[in-house]
C-alpha cells in the first residue's frame, strides 16, 4: 500500500501485515490486467450471466453514468436493496470505483426499518429491483431521497458509453466502503462504518489463510447484503484472481451439490444452519472439486460437523467474526489436520485477539473473558452513537461483548453472547427489537423475547407476552400483528400468553424489576420445549 496508515488505536497491530493496495478500485484493475479474458463472476439463474474480469470493467464505468445523472459526488452514500443478482454486483462494484459508499440493506425486513436505515445513513439514492418497486415506492417519511429503479443487467443504461472523459475520483485506504446495519439492543440497528482498508485487509487475510489462488472458484450462497458474503465469497477470491459463484436470489439448497458440480466449485462459506439442512436432505455430492467449507455465524454442533464431514468428506473450518470486524477475525487452521476440533481457530494476520477482564486485563490461558480485537479489519466505528463508541473501543481494543477463552497454543474458544443475543439461522436479533414492536400491540402490558433451541436454524424466538385481564387475543392474533410490523425472519415461531398458564402468573425479575431471562429460558426448557 502506498499510502502510510494512521489509525485509531484500536486498530494498530504490531505484526507486519503489508496491504497492497489503496482501494477496492486498484484491486479490481490490477486483477483485469492479468487476468483480463478470465472468468471471474457466474450467476446462475434462469437468465445464466458469466462476466469474465474484462467484461465487467466497462459496466462498472458505464454506470459512472448512471451516478452522474443522479448528482452523486465522491463519498456519497447509496442503498442497494436487492437480493444477490447481478445488477447488486455491478452497482456494488461501481460504487466502490467511483468512491461511494455502499449501504446494502436486506429487502425481507419491514418498510419501517427500510426507512430508518436510508433515513440514519443519509442515502442520497435508493437503488432497488424490480421486484421490490411496490415495497419501496410505499415506505412513507423518505427524508429528500432519490428513487432508481434497475431492472436487469441489460438495461440501456448499463451499456451506454460515456458522453465524455472522465477523470476518477481519488480514494483512500481510509474511505468509508459500505455501512452494514446491525441489529442493535435499543431496537434500531446500529450502521458499522467499513473502509477500503477493512474490507482489503479482511479478505486478503482469508484468501492467503486458505492459500487462494487463479484456481479458486467459491459458491456464495449467503446474502450479499451482509458482510460475509461480501468478503469470504466475493473479494477474497478477487485478491487472488479467482472467481465466484454467486447463487441468485433465495437459495434453494437441493440445488446446493448440482451448483458446485457443475461450476467445479473449489471453496464456500454457509452458516452451521446449513450444513444441517444439507444433512436432512438425500442428495449427494457428484463433484471431486470442493476442499473446504468455512462456517461461522452460529455455534457449530460437533455432532453436525461430524455427520458432515463422515458423509460428504469434506472438512469443515469454524471461525468467529463480527460485523465490526469486516467478516472472519480467527479462523481454525488450514489445512484439515492443523484444526483444533472445539475451537474457532487463531487469529487471522489482519488482527490481534485478547481476552480481557471488565478492567481490560488480560485474563490469562484458559480464564474465560471478553473477547477483544484490533486490527487492520476492526472498524472505526458506528454511525452517529458517540456513546456505544465510547463504551465498546476502548483501551485499544473493540469490546465485542463476547465472551471466551483461549488456550495456551493460541486457539480461541467462543463461550457465549452478551445481552441474550438470539442468532436465528445466521441472522442477529436482539430481544429488544421484537419486544419494542409488542409493545405496541394495545392488549399487551408485558413482555419478553427469548432464544429457544431449533435444529436446523441454531436458534429460534420465543416471546413470552402478559395482556390485559379483559383481552381476548390469542397467538394467531399476535403473530399476525408480528408480521405486519418486523420482518420475516424475526418472526416468532412461538407466543406464550402468560394469562392462560396455570404455573406461570408473571415474567420473572429480579430485585431492581430487571427481567430474568435465564429463569424465562429455564421455565420454557422446562415446560413447553419439544426437545
Amino acid at each position: 500500500m502506498k499510502e502510510s496508515i494512521s489509525l485509531a488505536k484500536h486498530q494498530q497491530i504490531s505484526k507486519n501485515f503489508k496491504i497492497d493496495y489503496n482501494n477496492i478500485r486498484e484491486l479490481f484493475y490490477e486483477k483485469v490486467k492479468v487476468r483480463s479474458d478470465e472468468i471471474f463472476l457466474i450467476c446462475p439463474g434462469e437468465n445464466v450471466v458469466e462476466l469474465t474480469y474484462m467484461e465487467l470493467k466497462p459496466l462498472i464505468k458505464n454506470t459512472y453514468g448512471i451516478f452522474r445523472r443522479l448528482e452523486l459526488k465522491n463519498k456519497d452514500r447509496i442503498s442497494l436493496v436487492f437480493h444477490n443478482s447481478p445488477e447488486f454486483l455491478i452497482l456494488y462494484f461501481s460504487a466502490l470505483c467511483f468512491g461511494l459508499t455502499v449501504v446494502p440493506i436486506n429487502p425481507d425486513i419491514a418498510p419501517k426499518e427500510i426507512r430508518y436505515i436510508i433515513n440514519d445513513s443519509k442515502s442520497k439514492v435508493i437503488f432497488y429491483s424490480n421486484a421490490l418497486e411496490f415495497k419501496i415506492k410505499n415506505i412513507k417519511n423518505l427524508d429528500d431521497v432519490k428513487l432508481k429503479k434497475i431492472t436487469s443487467i441489460n438495461d440501456q443504461e448499463f451499456s451506454l458509453k460515456n458522453e465524455d472523459s472522465f477523470e476518477e475520483n481519488e480514494i483512500s485506504v481510509h474511505d468509508t466502503a459500505v455501512m452494514i446495519y446491525t441489529s442493535g439492543t435499543t431496537g434500531n440497528p446500529k450502521g458499522v462504518i467499513l473502509s477500503h482498508l477493512n474490507l482489503l485487509s479482511d479478505s486478503k487475510s482469508i484468501s492467503e489463510w486458505f492459500h487462494f489462488d487463479t484456481k479458486t472458484r467459491t459458491l456464495c450462497i449467503l446474502p450479499l447484503y451482509h458482510n460475509n458474503g461480501q468478503v469470504t465469497t466475493l473479494l477474497a477470491p478477487l485478491y487472488q484472481g479467482g472467481s465466484t459463484v454467486i447463487v441468485q436470489g433465495k437459495v434453494s439448497l437441493l440445488s446446493f451439490w448440482d451448483l458446485v458440480n457443475r461450476y467445479d466449485v473449489t471453496w464456500t462459506s454457509v452458516m452451521a444452519s446449513i450444513l444441517s439442512m444439507l444433512l436432512s436432505i438425500p442428495k449427494e455430492r457428484k463433484d471431486q472439486t470442493l476442499k473446504a467449507i468455512l462456517c461461522g455465524g452460529q455455534i457449530l454442533t460437533r455432532t453436525v460437523q461430524k455427520q458432515f464431514e463422515e458423509r460428504f468428506k469434506i472438512p469443515i473450518f469454524e471461525g468467529y467474526g463480527l460485523t465490526e470486524t469486516t467478516s472472519f477475525s480467527c479462523i481454525n487452521c488450514f489445512p484439515a489436520e492443523k484444526r483444533r476440533i472445539g475451537s474457532v481457530g487463531k487469529a487471522l494476520p489482519t488482527n490481534e485477539m485478547s481476552i480481557l477482564d471488565k478492567n481490560s486485563k488480560d485474563v490469562g490461558e484458559n480464564n474465560v473473558g471478553e473477547i477483544c480485537i484490533r486490527g487492520y479489519n476492526v472498524t472505526i466505528g458506528y454511525l452517529g452513537l458517540k456513546e456505544k463508541n465510547e463504551n465498546s473501543f476502548r483501551d485499544g481494543w473493540f469490546h465485542s461483548g463476547d465472551f471466551g477463552w483461549k488456550d495456551s497454543d493460541g486457539f480461541f474458544y467462543f463461550q457465549g453472547r452478551e445481552d441474550f443475543l438470539i442468532i436465528k439461522g445466521g441472522e442477529n436479533i436482539y430481544p429488544a427489537e421484537l419486544e419494542n414492536v409488542l409493545y405496541q400491540h394495545p392488549d399487551i402490558v408485558e413482555c419478553a423475547v427469548i432464544g429457544i433451541p431449533d435444529k436446523l436454524l441454531g436458534e429460534d424466538i420465543c416471546a413470552f407476552v402478559k395482556c390485559k385481564e379483559e383481552s381476548k387475543v390469542s397467538e394467531i392474533e399476535l403473530k399476525e400483528f408480528c408480521k405486519n410490523n418486523i420482518g420475516s425472519y424475526k418472526q416468532p415461531q412461538k407466543i406464550v400468553i402468560i394469562n392462560l398458564l396455570d404455573d406461570l402468573d408473571d415474567i420473572p425479575k429480579g430485585p431492581t424489576k430487571k427481567i430474568l431471562y435465564r429463569e424465562l429460558k429455564k421455565y420454557y426448557m422446562e415446560n413447553l420445549s419439544d426437545n
